[in-house]
């Protein structure tokens, strides 16, 4: 088994794209969500994304973007299901990190936390650039991309560092348009943004009442000349 295999066996269940890192690119990573804190064994981080639907946001209700943002999730959970699933049939530990959910407070950081950051994994695995809403910029699929990702004992090619820009120079668009000033070109206030742009309001169901930073950003679709 190798990283060919890999990338074919995620495309083929249903990925838009897939990026591979090693273990060792990880070393930043806050205490306890480093990816061998969720699997000790963890040689590889395979990461990958579906693209979803960026006329959703121009909709004037909050449920288009949220059934596809929903929708996306669950069909990431399953790829990220099922490829763990074909690696471990292959001898190999192998983990499922799922899309959302299943995050906890960190004191440290002050911040929710998932097992490990699939946005940061996602760059360490070569997927494209964070901007500066913090989402990830991918050069074929602009920030329109939903991640998951898989933890291996497997030894894996590494797939080279994005090495193009995910913001437009000068641009500061997201930083501009946020309705809670979440954003300062390089972190986010995640509580605030959290506050706003999620929960149930009225009473209501719950959904993603926000994307402010996804929507104005020039790169929501592919960045490719």
């Amino acid at each position: 088994m190798d990283s060919v295999f890999v990338k074919e066996a995620a495309l083929n269940l249903g990925a838009d794209i897939c990026g591979i890192g090693s273990v060792e690119r990880f070393s930043e990573a806050p205490k306890g969500f480093h990816p061998k804190d969720v699997l000790p064994s963890c040689a590889s981080v395979i990461v990958f994304g579906i693209r979803f639907n960026a006329t959703t946001m121009n909709a004037t209700s909050a449920n288009p973007y949220t059934v596809a943002r929903n929708t996306v999730a669950e069909e990431l959970n399953r790829i990220a299901c099922k490829l763990a699933l074909v690696i471990a049939d292959a001898g190999y530990d192998a983990v499922p990190i799922g899309s959302v959910g299943c995050d906890k407070y960190d004191d440290d950081t002050q911040r929710y936390l998932g097992a490990i950051s699939l946005k940061h994994s996602a760059v360490l695995c070569g997927l494209g650039k964070m901007g500066k809403n913090t989402i990830l910029v991918n050069d074929r699929f602009g920030n329109m991309l939903w991640l998951a990702a898989v933890l291996t004992s497997a030894k894996l090619s590494a797939d080279p560092i994005a090495a193009y820009e995910s913001c437009i120079d000068g641009c500061t668009l997201c930083i501009d348009n946020c309705p809670v000033s979440a954003l300062d070109g390089t972190t986010i206030n995640q509580i605030a943004c959290r506050d706003y742009a999620l929960g149930s309001r009225n009473g209501g169901e719950w959904r993603i009442h926000c994307f402010t930073c996804r929507k104005v950003c020039p790169q929501k679709l592919s960045i490719q000349q």
